[in-house]
């Protein structure tokens, strides 16, 4: 094609990108690895080297790749990439070169491109290049895909014709090579699974779309063994394996057609046996037509006898569903009560407890305010046996006078009080008439009342002079200080007005103590 950059921009559209092509060409990695093994450095030749892809592999593999080309477009996209390479004829540039100093010719979708007789001279001057051992490599579309040779190869204006497989294979044979391998290349690998998965157009499209011959130059044995595993490895599809697949896929087919008529032509049989069942039926049906419609108005009948007792049911049902309502909604309230009453008889055990713990307290109280009564009265005779004594008389002035000089205050209060409760002792009588003319008035008596409870020892001292002369007794306007509990208990008669104020502050304590319980 003389249009500059017209094939390269056809590969582009029509083969495939670089790495798609690049990932086919790995498919012949396991024949050329062994070379690295035999020979260092490993030059290479590819012929009709294209965009690169296969000298840019065996670069990056260890290679030392050389590609030639006419089309300058393609060189360029090599060039892009640092590869190296030249323009040049094929055939001319491998006539030129050295024997054995290649390790590998190589030439991509380049056969169907050239004459038979420049595709015989190529693989002479190839089995010349190689050294012992080296590797012709030539790819080309696979006719036996019937779509590839009868469609899909014309659609490259550069095709001559067609190479079969067979033809390409026995010419490395005739020029002397020791070895060679028909490498089908780029089929569905779906086809590679069992099954009926294939078709008419797996068979007409489905084989191998490229091939490549791999041929060997002559080597000692134990070099031809390195490569024995890739030259005996299974590759790609032929159209003999699939078509073979196809007529077994049909074979199945006709095979569970006929099943299928067998038993069309038993269900045959037996329909007819059926129809000869079916007349006389209908002539039954014609006897019992009458019986059919009674039997239908029965049904009627009893349909509407079943559609009130399901009327009913259902009334039922909603009369259960209430009275189950009802009762559980009671069984809750009395789950509440039972639970209430618990709580309470609870409260009542508690409240006992809290009861006979309070008794408890009070008893204890009780007996406590009896000893402090001993106490006080012990004390206070103790008290007046001191102070009627002669010693206490005469002493009087000593204690008065330390006293004053260390608490003043306090002193001449405790020394006036004296005074005034001495000379109540004293003058008994005076007082007494002075109580029984202000007792004939209420109101004055409330008075000196009122005023006189600020003192309660004066108060109680007033009241005991008034008791003694005979004025409290059944007098309106006679008022005591006393509780309730003293009037009652005979046994506080004897107690002073003192230690009965300290047994009522007792009893008021303990009511109050039970009050707040």
């Amino acid at each position: 094609m003389s249009v500059s950059g017209f094939y390269r921009a056809f590969e582009d559209r029509h083969r495939g990108s670089r790495e798609v092509i690049r990932a086919r060409l790995e498919a012949y990695q396991s024949f050329i690895t062994p070379l690295l093994k035999l020979y260092k450095p490993a030059p290479a030749v590819d012929l009709g080297c294209g965009r690169g892809e296969w000298l840019e592999l065996l670069r990056d593999g260890g290679f030392e790749p050389y590609g030639v080309d006419l089309d300058d477009g393609m060189l360029a996209a090599c060039i892009e990439l640092g590869l190296p390479v030249s323009q040049a004829d094929a055939i001319e540039y491998l006539a030129s070169l050295e024997d054995e100093s290649q390790t590998i010719v190589s030439g991509f979708h380049i056969a169907e491109h050239i004459a038979f007789e420049d595709l015989d001279a190529l693989v002479s001057h190839a089995l010349r290049v190689l050294k012992p051992g080296g590797l012709l490599i030539l790819e080309t579309p696979n006719p036996e895909n019937l779509v590839v040779g009868a469609c899909n190869f014309y659609l490259d204006p550069n095709h001559i014709r067609p190479i079969p497989p067979a033809l390409l294979y026995f010419l490395p044979g005739y020029h002397g090579f020791a070895r060679a391998r028909i490498v089908r290349l780029q089929e569905d690998t779906l086809l590679h699974q069992s099954g009926d998965n294939v078709d008419l157009i797996s068979v007409l499209g489905g084989v191998s779309p490229d091939y490549a011959v791999v041929a060997q130059k002559t080597s000692d044995k134990e070099t031809l063994t390195n490569f024995d595993a890739a030259f005996d490895a299974p590759h790609g599809i032929d159209l003999s394996q699939l078509a073979a697949r196809y007529d077994q896929k049909l074979d199945r087919m006709v095979s569970a057609l006929d099943a299928r008529l067998v038993t069309v032509e038993a269900q045959a049989t037996g329909l007819g046996e059926a129809m000869g069942r079916i007349a006389t039926l209908q002539d039954r049906l014609v006897d019992t037509a009458s019986e059919a419609a009674r039997v239908q108005a029965e049904r009627e009948r009893l349909e509407r006898d079943l559609a009130e007792l399901a009327t009913e049911i259902e009334i039922a049902d909603s009369k259960v569903e209430a009275t189950e309502a009802r009762a559980t909604e009671l069984e809750q309230r009395a789950a509440i009560a039972e639970a209430r009453a618990q709580e309470a008889h609870a409260r009542a055990i508690s409240a006992e407890s809290i009861q006979q713990a309070l008794q408890a307290q009070v008893d204890q109280l009780n007996g406590h305010s009896h000893h402090w009564w001993l106490q006080a009265s012990q004390f206070e005779k103790e008290c007046n046996d001191l102070r009627r004594s002669s010693s206490w008389r005469s002493t009087g002035l000593l204690r008065f006078v330390p006293g004053l000089l260390i608490h003043p205050v306090a002193t001449l209060r405790a020394g006036a009080n004296s005074i005034i409760h001495r000379s109540i002792e004293v003058f008994q009588r005076p007082l007494s008439r002075l109580m029984r003319a202000a007792l004939r008035r209420p109101k004055l008596s409330n008075r000196i009342n009122q005023l006189l409870l600020p003192y309660p020892a004066l108060h109680q001292q007033l009241l005991g002079v008034a008791q003694r002369q005979g004025l409290d007794s059944g007098s309106p306007n006679s008022v005591s200080p006393t509780t309730p509990s003293e009037k009652t208990d005979p046994s506080l008669e004897s107690l002073s007005p003192h230690a009965r104020q300290i047994h009522a502050d007792l009893v008021a304590a303990v009511e109050k103590h039970k009050k707040e319980a």
